[in-house]
């Protein structure tokens, strides 16, 4: 992500708006993941979250280096988990069920939040189909209003699939965890290892090879997110589909 800006032919100042936007959805992407499940947590009867400081969406208490690093170079990541007592959980007869709850948390959050950039974008260009903009300065108010909405829409969207994934301990894992039947959870937990070990495959395996598995699994998983959000929202603004397109490219 940041080697295919530094290469884009920018110039100084737009690189460092693009960069500066690329930070400003780093820091709420993460955020509001995290907060949402340190929240739906408080809810259903843990504090541990709050107690830690971490119920709050200042990036400084989520941010992790690596997913950071990673976020910004391959265009996925993750922050620092928040802490859940499960055993705290309490406001629901079903266990499983609490911590589905809190697993899909984060995840939804960045969804609608993606939904949410992408209605903006539609708006945007609704207004902009109707308007004939021919000063320099509304063209670039407009260029950077859509690099930025396509960002908050795209990395929203990658930052959730790339949770559902059923490695520990991303949220999919968890939540793949409360359909094992009770009596085999056990033996299911010995081969959490291996798991993980699967995840840092793919990792090591993008970073040595052209090709990403990791990275065409996420986008596999965000594909189906991505029509449910953009397929409605498109037929009312027919710019939608040049502008994703391009900016894709």
């Amino acid at each position: 992500m940041l080697f295919s800006i530094f290469q884009s032919g920018m110039s100084i100042k737009e690189m460092v708006l693009t960069v500066s936007m690329l930070l400003l959805v780093l820091g709420y992407s993460f955020s509001i993941h995290e907060f949402m499940h340190g929240y739906s947590a408080h809810l259903l009867g843990d504090d541990t979250a709050k107690l830690m400081g971490r119920l709050t969406m200042n990036p400084a208490k989520h941010i992790e280096p690596l997913g950071a690093m990673m976020f910004l170079f391959v265009g996925f990541g993750w922050a620092k988990p928040i802490p859940v007592n499960y055993s705290k959980l309490n406001r629901l007869e079903s266990k499983d069920a609490m911590v589905r709850i809190v697993s899909v948390a984060g995840v939804t959050a960045n969804f609608f939040s993606a939904w949410v950039a992408y209605g903006l974008f539609t708006l945007l260009n609704v207004i902009v189909d109707r308007l004939s903009l021919t000063s320099s300065s509304a063209l670039f108010a407009y260029a950077l209003a859509v690099q930025f909405l396509f960002m908050f829409f795209h990395f929203n969207l990658m930052l959730m699939a790339f949770n559902l994934l059923p490695f520990p301990p991303l949220d999919g894992y968890h939540i793949l965890e409360t359909f094992i039947p009770t009596k085999l959870r056990a033996r299911f937990h010995q081969y959490e290892r291996f798991f993980v070990m699967g995840l840092f495959g793919l990792i090591i395996a993008g970073l040595i090879f052209n090709f990403s598995p990791l990275y065409w699994l996420v986008t596999a998983v965000q594909t189906p997110f991505r029509y449910i959000i953009q397929y409605p929202l498109d037929l009312l603004s027919p710019t939608n589909e040049v502008f994703f397109d391009y900016l894709m490219g």
